[in-house]
C-alpha cells in the first residue's frame, strides 16, 4: 500500500475526528446556554412574583388608609364614598396584581421556550458533528480510493525476464 494513502487515511480520521468534537463542543455550549436562560429567565419571574407581591402590599396600605381616614373623621369607614374609595383601590391593585401575574407566567413561558430551543440546537449541532464526520471520512476515503492510493503495486520490478526489440538482444 503507498505510504502517502496511509497518511492520508490517517489524516481523513482526525479530521473526523475533531468534527465529532467540534459538534459535541457546540452541543455543551447550546446546552450551558439552554441552563443560562433557564435561569435568567427565572429570575425575571421571581421579579414578577415579588412585583405582585408590592402591588398587594400597596394595595392594602391603601385601603388601610382610607380606613383610618374615614374613622379618623367620623365617617363609617364601610359605606358611602369611604366604601367607594375602598373599593376604587381594590379595583386597581388587582388589576396592577393581575398584570404582575401575567408577567410571571409570561417570563416563565419564555424561558421555557428558550431553553428548549437551545438544547434542540444543542442536539442539531450534535447530530451534524456526527454526521459530517462520517460523510467526511467518506468522502476522504472516497477520494484517496479514486486516485489510487490503495492500489497495491509489485515492490520489486523483475528484471531477469528477457526484453528484447525483436532482434533477440535486451535494448
Amino acid at each position: 500500500m503507498n505510504p502517502w494513502a496511509i497518511v492520508a487515511v490517517v489524516a481523513s480520521v482526525g479530521k473526523a475526528y475533531a468534527t465529532y468534537q467540534q459538534g459535541m463542543a457546540t452541543k455543551a455550549y447550546y446546552d450551558a446556554k439552554a441552563d443560562e436562560a433557564l435561569l435568567k429567565y427565572k429570575s425575571k419571574e421571581i421579579e414578577a412574583k415579588e412585583q405582585g407581591v408590592k402591588v398587594l402590599k400597596e394595595t392594602n396600605e391603601s385601603i388601610s388608609e382610607l380606613i383610618a381616614k374615614a374613622a379618623a373623621s367620623g365617617i363609617m369607614p364601610m359605606e358611602g364614598s369611604a366604601a367607594t374609595a375602598q373599593i376604587a383601590s381594590l379595583k386597581v391593585g388587582s388589576e396592577e396584581f393581575s398584570i404582575a401575574l401575567i408577567n410571571q407566567e409570561l417570563m416563565q413561558n419564555l424561558g421555557l421556550i428558550e431553553f428548549g430551543n437551545l438544547k434542540n440546537a444543542g442536539k442539531s449541532a450534535k447530530q451534524a458533528g456526527i454526521m459530517g464526520a462520517i460523510f467526511g471520512l467518506g468522502t476522504d476515503i472516497g477520494t484517496i480510493g479514486q486516485a489510487g492510493g490503495f492500489e497495491t503495486k509489485p515492490d520489486v520490478i523483475d528484471t531477469s525476464k528477457d526484453i528484447s526489440m525483436g532482434q533477440g538482444e535486451p535494448f
